[in-house]
């Protein structure tokens, strides 16, 4: 082999350390993280959570389920990916996501199938779990300190994170509290509309009504409330 051609060849050998690396640190991450997620779990069983994967579901009501979910900080391959202060690499971090899923705005959807365990994307009401805590964005980092760390998440769940979950763990609540709450989606109303679509058509129709006049510009959103409306066979008047 010439001078050149080990020149050409080292490069290989540098990425298949590298390669080797991050698979070592990730599953080091993984089991550090599943030992994060089960001390979690051994305090949300007793509260009727089951677990699958990354998800923590309870359902509190027929066709209504709590769902809390640990996400993890992806592996980003692009060093330019980073933005400090804007866009920021989350490798080697979790955060922890909350939701709530009513079965008949989730089905409203007809790629949208019955699950054994619902993840917080499926969830029509989701906040994440610093925000109610530290009122910011907050990413744990996955380290040895598994306890630590476990403790944190569970004393955040216990002080604010459960609390939340159950001003929505029925539809009468959730029609009562969804949209009067801090942090609240814009599309709380409708959420609420469809609800009382299968409680009270009148008060579903005039719910549909107000939010569909507080949309100002012609734009797409409008046109969906406007299509969905149609499909359930509620009349709105421009």
């Amino acid at each position: 082999m010439g001078f050149f051609d080990f020149l050409k060849n080292k490069p290989e050998l540098t990425d298949e350390k590298s390669n080797n690396q991050n698979l070592t640190n990730n599953l080091e991450l993984k089991t550090h993280l599943e030992s994060i997620q089960n001390e979690i779990f051994l305090f949300l069983k007793p509260l009727g959570f089951k677990k699958k994967g990354r998800a923590f579901n309870r359902q509190t009501e027929d066709g209504i389920y709590q769902v809390i979910n640990i996400q993890s900080g992806r592996y980003e391959f692009d060093d330019k990916y980073v933005i400090p202060g804007f866009r920021e690499n989350l490798y080697g971090n979790f955060t922890v996501n909350l939701g709530v899923m009513v079965r008949e705005i989730y089905e409203l959807d007809s790629h949208n199938k019955p699950k054994n365990i619902y993840q917080d994307y499926d969830c029509q009401i989701r906040e994440r779990l610093p925000h109610l805590t530290i009122k910011q964005d907050h990413w744990w980092s996955i380290s040895d300190d598994n306890n630590k760390t476990a403790k944190e998440v569970i004393n955040g769940l216990s002080s604010h994170g459960l609390d939340w979950l159950d001003n929505f763990e029925n539809r009468d609540k959730i029609c009562r509290n969804l949209g009067n709450l801090e942090g609240d989606s814009p599309r709380a109303k409708l959420n609420v509309a469809l609800i009382e679509f299968h409680r009270d058509k009148s008060k579903a129709e005039k719910l549909f009504q107000d939010y569909y006049n507080k949309i100002k510009i012609k734009n797409g959103h409008k046109e969906y409330v406007k299509g969905l409306a149609d499909r359930l066979g509620v009349i709105l008047k421009d």
